[in-house]
């Protein structure tokens, strides 16, 4: 019996020397209380109730930056009955306080919780009452603790900024708390210090027994009869202290509405706890695959525990049957390197996808239908993989649901980020122990599940950064990631590798000899500007797995005119510059000069149009780049989404708008791909096909002219084996007037799933293109949300779009059209009426 207490708290605010041994006067206010639900951070009903603006448009962020000098206190009365009371055991559960926190219970002090990682939980009985009970909580944002006195281990952390434009951002006591890092602010988002009750609050109320966890695996697959074998591992308590309990387990296996199996055995129950492991074959097992690769077919196990006159039920949930390793093989050309490879189902896998940060700076507020939306839309990029960044949270459990539901996996960092921790005091061991225990049996059933990892980027700052002070010997939070997680992942979790850190592996953490790096200091963080904006250089990479690497890119128009809030769009002012990422540094102008036009006096729509090219060109090159790698395995760019709008790193910007970029790194990332390289003199083409099935294709090769005069092409026949990737194709180009024309390679046929691959030999701005005369044909309304049409052009066309509203999706846009090539369109527009005659093909036309 769970009784949800989420609905009809109060809220109200008091100095921060307002201490726990002044409850009562506070619980006794008359006044000055909000009314809220939960989950809560402070932050929303203080702008729902006109306190404080929106932090994240404009400049407001600065001006509530009072909220994390105060004490947060939340009140709520309900009732409990005779029958809850006498309940043989009473749990009141805190999903997620952030961060320290103290609770009563009927001026019961029930105790101190300092983590917003696992749940605050404690018995009820002999505490609570028949009738009206009230909770109180005071929650702080946790700084307030923490003097210069208790960082001195600890004081180097890599991210607090300050100057002008943004003030200040970071702080270097954030490493003594269990909570987000990315809050007191990041080169990419502004300081908002979360506070507030994150999630659920409940009591359970349980009677005799329980079945309080279960554990499945998939053990192995039978591919000669396709069979798989499930395991599964049962908690079950027994509340009496000193009799056992004769009970009946039932555990079925359903897909859909249809029982699968069906496993009951007889259980006498110990006192306490109790452990059963049960093993399960599924005949004809519907397989798990990654995005790309197949299906996602999901089964649902429920399970009851009963005696002949009681019974009870485990959440039912779902599971994806899949085996999962990580291949770390010496690599045979290269005997000190070893691969870092995910295999899936016996499947070698290219991991392909970005990092995902909260989907907001008040993280409490994301919405199951924000969630929704960002993990569709990295399935139709094409995603197979997200990197949960070790600076933010454990996810609401629908983000670990909907990547179970879109076959995305996850790369899964521990809460440390770019700092030292201090894990010489036994209380932060203590809390650390508590948390990683908590989160790895709560995601531990998720097939989507990849990869536990320690921390983002302490490795790699043990041996660069921090060596400069007395405390350079200290590895702070070395204990957390070589001890407590790699011991409590192998307990809780064995099937899911771990990996001590992101960067990490060989001789140096951000080494290219093994394991995964991030590719920032030859690119994109480079002193040389050119080398940031060249996307050759990414044809240099030799990690056999890139965990990180990025390139800045605008938001669309009316997402940027949302955060000015009216203001006007100037890129020389105070906004502009405060909506601007950190490590931007001009690159997008320099990137602009180089590739299309002198940006001194562009417009912003004309701004925004080749920044937002820019950023794609450089994603959609560098990850063909790492696919056309045979040794690499890996390449997740920073970042996939946003947690307040700007000028940064995502392709899906706060506001839920696909950037231009968006749509470069879904072409990148198609499971079907042709790649073209050169190097040495010779054309090397690089097939990729990623799903289980044979494709043969007639390709032709060869030269084409920009103005659609001729061709100097070949044909080949290739068949590309399913789950493949290899070179199918060289050849040695005639010389060309590489202004003029390009190189290409492409399938005969117009219906191919392949589309045509393309090298240029020059940048855009040095291109001579025609004016392309773009045709839309055959189009065709499906439903109210959704138009088919066919584009083509008679010469090359560059960049073609459609200059449709920004929130209306299309299955392809921004790309390039090959003379007489085709293209077939689909147009996504719900709640927006779509006539005919707005589709208007354009393309990018650059005059000397």
């Amino acid at each position: 019996m769970k009784l949800q207490l989420n609905e009809g708290w109060q809220l109200t605010g008091e100095p921060l020397f307002r201490q726990a041994d002044d409850y009562r006067m506070v619980r006794n206010k008359q006044q000055d209380w909000l009314q809220v639900d939960l989950p809560c951070d402070v932050h929303m009903p203080l702008i729902e109730h006109g306190i404080i603006a929106e932090p994240l448009v404009a400049d407001q962020c600065f001006a509530s930056e009072w909220t994390e000098k105060r004490s947060w206190w939340f009140k709520k009365e309900f009732d409990l009955t005779e029958e809850q009371l006498t309940s043989e055991r009473m749990v009141l559960h805190f999903e997620s306080l952030d961060v320290e926190a103290d609770v009563w219970l009927n001026d019961c002090h029930l105790g101190h919780h300092r983590s917003a990682f696992y749940p605050f939980a404690c018995d009820l009985k002999g505490k609570a009452q028949q009738g009206a009970n009230q909770l109180l909580v005071r929650v702080t944002s946790g700084l307030e603790r923490y003097s210069e006195n208790d960082l001195a281990f600890i004081h180097e952390a890599k991210i607090v900024y300050e100057n002008e434009q943004i003030g200040h951002r970071g702080d270097h006591r954030r490493g003594m708390l269990r909570k987000p890092q990315y809050v007191f602010g990041w080169d990419w988002g502004p300081r908002v210090a979360t506070c507030g009750i994150m999630g659920e609050v409940h009591i359970t109320c349980v009677n005799r027994m329980q079945i309080r966890d279960i554990q499945v695996t998939t053990t192995s697959l039978d591919t000669a009869g396709n069979a798989a074998h499930v395991q599964f591992q049962l908690e079950l308590e027994n509340l009496h202290p000193y009799q056992t309990l004769e009970t009946q387990l039932k555990l079925e296996l359903l897909f859909g509405t249809e029982q699968v199996q069906l496993i009951e055995e007889d259980c006498c129950l110990r006192s306490g706890l109790n452990y059963v492991t049960l093993q399960m074959k599924v005949p004809d097992a519907k397989l798990w695959w990654p995005n790309g690769m197949g299906e996602q077919p999901l089964y649902t196990v429920r399970a009851t525990l009963q005696t002949t006159t009681h019974a009870v039920d485990y959440p039912a949930f779902l599971f994806g049957i899949r085996t999962l390793r990580l291949k770390m093989d010496k690599i045979p050309q290269s005997p000190d390197e070893r691969s870092f490879t995910f295999e899936i189902n016996g499947v070698t896998t290219f991991s392909k996808g970005g990092n995902w940060i909260p989907a907001d700076s008040i993280y409490a507020r994301v919405t199951d239908a924000k969630y929704d939306a960002l993990l569709r839309e990295a399935k139709e990029a094409n995603f197979n993989m997200l990197r949960v960044w070790g600076g933010g949270i454990y996810e609401r459990d629908i983000f670990y649901d909907k990547c179970d539901e879109y076959g995305i996996l996850i790369w899964h960092d521990f809460m440390f980020s770019c700092a030292k921790y201090p894990d010489n005091l036994s209380w932060f061991r203590h809390e650390v122990e508590q948390e990683i225990d908590y989160q790895t049996r709560r995601l531990r059933n998720h097939c989507s599940l990849a990869l536990w990892c320690g921390n983002n980027e302490n490795h790699w700052g043990f041996e660069e950064w921090w060596n400069e002070t007395d405390a350079a010997d200290f590895y702070g939070g070395a204990a957390c990631y070589n001890d407590i997680a790699p011991r409590l992942v192998q307990q809780n979790c064995p099937t899911i590798p771990y990996w001590n850190s992101s960067p990490y592996g060989g001789e140096h953490p951000n080494g290219s000899q093994s394991g995964d790096t991030h590719h920032w200091n030859d690119t994109m963080m480079h002193a040389d500007i050119e080398k940031r904006i060249v996307p050759e250089e990414y044809d240099k990479v030799s990690a056999k797995f890139v965990s990180e690497y990025g390139y800045i890119g605008p938001s669309r128009k009316s997402s940027v005119e949302i955060y000015h809030q009216g203001q006007p769009l100037d890129r020389d002012g105070k906004l502009w510059r405060l909506h601007t990422n950190m490590f931007e540094k001009d690159t997008v102008l320099a990137g602009i000069n180089r590739h299309y036009v002198n940006p001194a006096h562009l417009a912003i729509e004309d701004y925004l149009l080749y920044a937002g090219l820019c950023q794609g060109l450089m994603l959609a090159y560098s990850l063909e780049a790492m696919r056309a790698k045979l040794f690499c395995s890996g390449a997740l760019f920073w970042m996939y989404n946003d947690c307040w709008g700007e000028v940064g790193w995502s392709i899906i910007d706060y506001y839920l708008t696909r950037k231009i970029a968006y749509y470069f790194v879904k072409r990148a990332l198609a499971p079907v791909k042709l790649i073209l390289r050169q190097q040495d003199g010779v054309i090397q083409l690089t097939a990729i096909n990623e799903t289980s099935a044979v494709i043969r294709e007639t390709m032709v090769y060869g030269l084409v002219r920009y103005d659609g005069s001729g061709k100097q092409t070949q044909e080949v026949d290739i068949d590309l084996p399913p789950f493949s990737r290899e070179v199918v194709l060289q050849w040695t180009a005639s010389p060309y007037k590489s202004e003029e024309a390009c190189l290409f390679a492409g399938p005969l046929s117009e219906s191919s799933e392949l589309k045509p691959a393309v090298l240029h030999k020059e940048v855009v701005r040095n291109l001579r293109l025609p004016d392309p005369q773009l045709q839309v044909s055959n189009v065709q309304t499906i439903d109210a949300g959704l138009t088919r049409f066919t584009v083509s052009s008679d010469t090359f066309a560059h960049a073609v779009h459609f200059g449709l509203d920004d929130a209306i999706q299309l299955s392809d846009e921004y790309f390039d059209l090959l003379p007489a090539e085709k293209r077939d369109i689909t147009i996504r527009h719900e709640g927006f009426a779509l006539p005919a005659d707005s589709i208007v093909p354009r393309s990018i036309l650059l005059k000397s």
